[in-house]
């Protein structure tokens, strides 16, 4: 018997996630678990962003203190 090759990690896009009240504008692919998604809502304005991390769900009033989330739990390089 050869070796079996792994399967490559699942990618998942941010149209995967987006729903009528709520469209994902980011997904952070992680390599060991699911992915962390960031989602702004589609019924406000100005709209308030959703951060899906497993089980937690985080709400930020700007993208940019949803980003900080990301990046100061290590799911995000600062660029």
């Amino acid at each position: 018997m050869g070796k079996q090759k792994a399967a490559p990690p699942m990618r998942f896009e941010p149209s995967d996630f987006s729903t009528d009240k709520y469209r994902c504008v980011n997904v952070i692919n992680l390599k060991d678990r699911c992915p962390v998604i960031i989602m702004a809502s589609e019924s406000c304005d100005p709209p308030y962003y959703r951060v899906i991390d497993g089980a937690l769900e985080m709400f930020y009033l700007s993208y940019s203190e949803a980003v900080d989330y990301c990046r100061q739990s290590g799911y995000m390089t600062q660029k």
